[in-house]
């Protein structure tokens, strides 16, 4: 019996997944619970398990393909089992595919339908970008979300439908030779009747050289355009998304160091040895502005059209630099947890970011998140919203500088703190009272901690 592979959901905004790589190749045995591919989402590389044993009998989605949730890309058969010739001649219309094929059979000016815009339509984010993309109007998709919401598998179904209807474009074989050779048919030129797309020409685009991109602006001053990862093109547009529609609010405050300098030289040689962790002042923050969380629930809340939502669990995210692009991994409910254990999964979740091995749900629900460049000695700076969250703090080094204390100048250990607030869900007054109680503790942390 053929069993088909799909498109895994692995978290719970997850709309789309691009295969890396497939770890078994057509023909090879596969047992249940063994590593059969990765995929990307917009926040980690995965490995996937196969769900049940048999011989991986088709490949039809390659590295490199971006597809919706619960589309086909493979087929397992059982050994001896031969699959029938409409499998075989299967492809998977992938988000690339679609785009293409949908752009150029459209009219003109029906690329700019704003329907893909109306407000009055209940769709995900990512469905509204990919209609945007493929010129689809929004007001004539039948949703399959939470209570009819439009997601992006709808959008795609949607154009799969139609373009039914004019498969003539390609022909089944240049379909076949173009997954077999990984040709983008979007670059593919038909040269045959009514510029039917035929094997010939899917042949040539495979062996004509791919364009570098390289500008020569003067002799000895060129340039490449590097492509964005998932991760940078997810975080640029969910950070252009934050800064155009969140009105931001900064507060900024110089905190008095010096306690907690002293204390965490105290408690790290006895954390180190007890528990064998290394315990920074980042750990000590997220302990901090955990428990301050509780007691200011506007901090914790978020904006939607219907109202705020609220919460009461302290999922807090720590922002984390990787090769791929920025990430905030979650501590879910940090403020039950103690230092040595918080300590031990910011050094977890961080290390596995850098790998690019975190699961997606150890990016999803947080309600906070904690920047912090003190490392990179600044001194002070203001971070975008991580949206939806409606408050983020950015941290800066701790520095000796010049304090005002009995009327003398004394040297002390100061450090800067902003927190940027989103102004739809709480005032300055709000923002202020969280920021002064963290700032209370940060300064008299030993009172917090007994």
């Amino acid at each position: 019996m053929t069993s088909e592979i799909v498109m895994p959901r692995m978290g719970l905004t997850m709309e789309t997944g691009r295969i890396v790589s497939w770890l078994k190749q057509e023909g090879q045995m596969v047992e249940a619970g063994e590593l059969l591919l990765e995929i990307e989402t917009d926040k980690a590389t995965v490995e996937i398990e196969s769900l049940e044993s048999g011989v991986l009998g088709k490949i039809i989605a390659g590295p490199g393909e971006e597809l919706p949730v619960g589309a086909v890309i493979g087929y397992l058969t059982k050994e001896g089992e031969t699959l029938n010739q409409n499998i075989q001649a299967t492809m998977p219309v992938s988000i690339s595919r679609l785009h293409a094929s949908n752009v150029s059979n459209q009219p003109m000016g029906t690329q700019d339908n704003p329907t893909f815009n109306n407000p009055k339509v209940k769709a995900s984010p990512a469905a509204r970008r990919l209609a945007q993309k493929l010129g689809v109007g929004l007001s004539q998709i039948n949703g399959s979300g939470p209570n009819g919401r439009i997601v992006v598998w709808n959008v795609s179904e949607s154009v799969k439908l139609s373009l039914q209807a004019d498969t003539g474009r390609i022909s089944p074989v240049a379909q076949r030779v173009a997954a077999d050779l990984r040709v983008d048919l979007t670059q593919v030129k038909g040269s045959g009747s009514g510029g039917v797309i035929t094997r010939k020409d899917v042949e040539f685009a495979a062996q004509t050289p791919r364009q570098v991109i390289t500008f020569e602006t003067e002799p000895g001053n060129s340039f490449k355009i590097e492509p964005f990862t998932r991760i940078q093109r997810v975080m640029a547009e969910r950070m252009t998304q934050s800064f155009s529609t969140a009105p931001h609010f900064y507060l900024h405050v110089e905190v008095d160091a010096r306690q907690l300098v002293e204390l965490r030289g105290q408690l790290l040689p006895r954390l180190e040895k007890r528990d064998g962790v290394h315990i920074t002042f980042t750990d000590f923050l997220i302990y901090f502005c955990a428990r301050a969380l509780l007691k200011h629930s506007l901090v914790m809340a978020q904006w939607t059209p219907e109202g705020l939502k609220k919460f009461t669990h302290a999922h807090v995210g720590i922002a984390v630099e990787t090769e791929g692009g920025l990430v905030v991994p979650v501590i879910r409910d940090a403020d039950k947890l103690g230092l040595s254990e918080i300590s031990r999964q910011r050094v977890d979740l961080a290390e596995r970011a850098r790998q690019g091995r975190l699961l997606p749900n150890e990016f999803e629900e947080g309600i906070f998140t904690i920047t912090n460049l003190g490392m990179y000695h600044i001194d002070s700076f203001d971070a975008i919203l991580n949206p939806p969250q409606a408050a983020i703090l950015a941290v800066g080094q701790i520095k000796e500088r010049g304090l005002v204390e009995n009327g003398q100048v004394i040297p002390a250990s100061m450090m800067n703190l902003s927190l940027s607030v989103d102004h739809r869900v709480l005032d300055g007054a709000c923002a202020a009272r969280f920021l002064n109680e963290l700032v209370e503790t940060i300064e008299t942390p030993s009172l917090s901690m007994a």
